[in-house]
């Protein structure tokens, strides 16, 4: 009997799975980078490393909302004055609205919020350039991610630019790489 079909081509093995799979929901990420002051504090804050946690929720595919903390060690420099080589931390926790484009397995997004800043010290103070150790902070970042082979896990790089108003109206530019994970 003569055969009827016959399959001459394996199957072409797909390199990446459908995003339409991927975990979308509650996630966390994992941040860590460095911190650049600017403004009129900026020359006596070193840049510091920062260490972050992001907690958040896709409510579609390209809207999520976000909890951020972030914290950052920076070393003071005021020539000859005895606030010299001091460690300083900056303590960051912010809300975010988060919109997203995907294509494939990449993520381009745009965030902005606002969130409280607190130092360590009150080093600066003595030097005029902080009026409280608390007080407001707000703005924006751009991120892109790339989401593995696994369905839970993604891996970027986020920027953002933070102003802090009681800190001599200074800014904050943070950049760090991010591991993020969803339920």
């Amino acid at each position: 009997m003569p055969a009827v079909a016959q399959v001459t081509e394996a199957p072409k093995p797909e390199l990446f799975p459908d995003p339409s799979k991927f975990a979308y929901g509650l996630y966390t990420q994992g941040e860590l980078g460095a911190v650049k002051i600017l403004g009129p504090a900026g020359p006596h804050l070193h840049p510091g490393w920062g260490l972050g946690l992001a907690v958040g929720y896709d409510l579609t595919r390209w809207l999520a909302v976000e909890g951020r903390a972030l914290g950052s060690t920076h070393i003071t420099e005021f020539s000859s004055a005895p606030q010299d080589g001091e460690l300083l931390q900056l303590y960051q926790l912010s809300g975010a609205i988060k919109l997203s484009f995907r294509y494939r397995y990449l993520a381009i997004s745009a965030d902005g919020g606002a969130g409280i800043l607190r130092t360590s010290t009150n080093v600066l103070a003595t030097a005029g350039l902080n009026e409280k150790r608390t007080s407001l902070a707000f703005g924006g970042g751009l991120a892109a991610d790339y989401h593995t082979l696994s369905r839970h896990f993604a891996f970027g790089v986020h920027a953002s630019f933070f102003q802090m108003p009681s800190l001599a109206r200074s800014y904050a530019l943070i950049t760090v790489a991010s591991m993020r994970y969803s339920f």
